[in-house]
C-alpha cells in the first residue's frame, strides 16, 4: 500500500462545503447514485475536473456524506506494484480512490496497473467513486474507452464570483481583512481638515494653520458618474473570478501573492499571462505533469527515458516560470501559469 495516503476521513469542518461551492446537483447525483448501488443497481461514478478545481475536496465531501459506508484511498504517486490497488480486508461498500490519474504511466508497457484496476473495479460487489484529472481522463478515455466504465461522470463546472468569495473568506474570522481602494482620493473623506504649514518671519518659526478640504476626485466621480465606484472588496473579488476562470484552487492562489496581510487592494491582483516557448520534448514532458497534476524527476525520466533530457528540460520550465517544486520533490504548473499552459496545450493538440 505504499502510494496510498491511507484511509482518511474527512473533518466535520467541511460541513458547508455544498454552501461554499455550490455543488448540490453534482452531490445529489453521487448520492442517488450510491442509493441505487443498495437497491441492486451498480454504476460506477467518475468525478473529473483541471488541477486545482476540487477534485478532492468533493470527494472528501461524498466520505464524510457516507462515513459508516465508505472507505477512501488516495493516490500521491504513480502506482507501479498492482498490490497497491489490492483493497484492505475491512474496505467498506463506498470506496473513494481519488488521483486516479496515478494509475498508468505513459509508456510502452505502462498501463498494466491500469488493466488490472479496471478488472478489479468490475468484479468487486462495491460501488466506486473515482477521481480524475481531466486532460488524464480525456486520453484514456479516447485510447481505452475509460468512460464506459464510469457511467455516470460529475464534471466540476467553473465557481461562480459569489462562491470564490466564500471560499476565500471562510479562511479568516469576520472582518479580519481589510479591504483598501486604489486610489488615495477615494480611500480619504468627503469633506477633511489639513494641517497647512506657514513661516512666521518676525518670530521665526512655523505653525500649522487648520484648512478645510474637499476630496474633488471622489466628488467628481460620484456626481458624474464618470467612474462607477463599486467597494474594494467588490473589485477584488470582480478581478480573482475573471483572473481565475472560476478555478478556486487559482483564485487562491492569486490571492496570497495579492495579500498583505490583513490589508488587500484591487490593484494587488496580479494578471498573469505567460508567453510560451517550449521545444516539442519541454512541451510533451510539461503535458505529463498537467495531466498529472504532479511528477518526480525520476517518475518523468522513466517515461520519456532520459534522466539528462529531463535535468535540461526541468530547467528551461522553471526558468519560464510555468512550473514549481513541491515540498515533496515533484513538480506541478504553477497555478498562476495554468490558464496560459492549458491554451498553449490545447494549441498544440497535446490536450483536447
Amino acid at each position: 500500500m505504499g502510494n496510498m495516503v491511507g484511509i482518511q476521513h474527512s473533518s466535520s469542518g467541511e460541513k458547508d462545503f455544498v454552501e461554499v461551492l455550490g455543488l448540490r446537483e453534482e452531490i445529489a447525483k453521487i448520492q442517488s447514485t450510491i442509493a441505487d448501488f443498495e437497491t441492486g443497481k451498480k454504476l460506477n461514478i467518475a468525478i473529473i475536473a483541471e488541477p486545482l478545481r476540487g477534485k478532492t475536496t468533493l470527494s472528501s465531501e461524498i466520505e464524510r456524506i457516507n462515513l459508516n459506508r465508505a472507505t477512501k484511498i488516495t493516490f500521491s504517486k504513480i502506482v507501479q506494484n498492482k498490490n497497491e490497488i489490492s483493497l484492505p480486508n475491512d474496505t467498506k461498500k463506498v470506496v473513494v480512490f481519488d488521483n486516479c490519474h496515478f494509475l498508468y504511466m505513459r509508456k510502452p508497457g505502462g498501463f498494466d496497473i491500469f488493466y488490472e484496476f479496471l478488472d478489479m473495479i468490475s468484479s468487486q460487489n462495491r460501488i466506486f467513486v473515482t477521481t480524475w484529472n481531466i486532460y488524464s481522463w480525456k486520453y484514456l478515455n479516447e485510447a481505452f474507452g475509460l468512460g464506459k466504465y464510469f457511467p455516470v461522470q460529475i464534471f466540476i463546472p467553473a465557481f461562480e464570483k459569489e462562491n470564490i468569495r466564500l471560499f476565500i473568506l471562510k479562511r479568516y474570522e469576520k472582518n479580519e481583512i481589510k479591504f483598501a481602494k486604489d486610489e488615495e482620493s477615494e480611500e480619504k473623506p468627503f469633506f477633511y481638515i489639513i494641517k497647512y504649514p506657514v513661516e512666521l518671519a518676525s518670530l521665526g518659526k512655523k505653525i500649522f494653520i487648520p484648512v478645510p478640504k474637499i476630496n474633488v476626485s471622489y466628488l467628481r466621480n460620484r456626481l458624474l458618474k464618470k467612474q462607477k465606484i463599486e467597494a474594494a472588496e467588490d473589485q477584488v473579488f470582480e478581478k480573482l473570478y475573471l483572473e481565475s476562470n472560476g478555478n478556486p484552487g487559482i483564485a487562491l492562489r492569486i490571492w496570497e501573492l495579492g495579500l498583505d496581510y490583513p490589508r488587500i487592494k484591487p490593484k494587488n491582483i496580479g494578471i498573469f499571462s505567460y508567453e510560451v516557448d517550449l521545444e516539442y520534448e519541454e512541451a510533451f514532458t510539461l503535458n505529463l505533469i498537467l495531466s498529472y497534476q504532479g511528477l518526480k524527476k525520476s517518475e518523468i525520466a522513466e517515461i520519456i527515458g532520459s534522466m539528462v533530457s529531463v535535468d535540461k528540460i526541468l530547467y528551461q520550465l522553471l526558468s519560464q516560470e510555468l512550473i514549481l517544486k513541491n515540498k515533496n520533490d515533484s513538480y506541478r504548473v504553477r497555478p498562476e501559469a495554468l490558464s496560459s499552459v492549458i491554451t498553449y496545450m490545447e494549441k498544440l493538440r497535446l490536450v483536447w
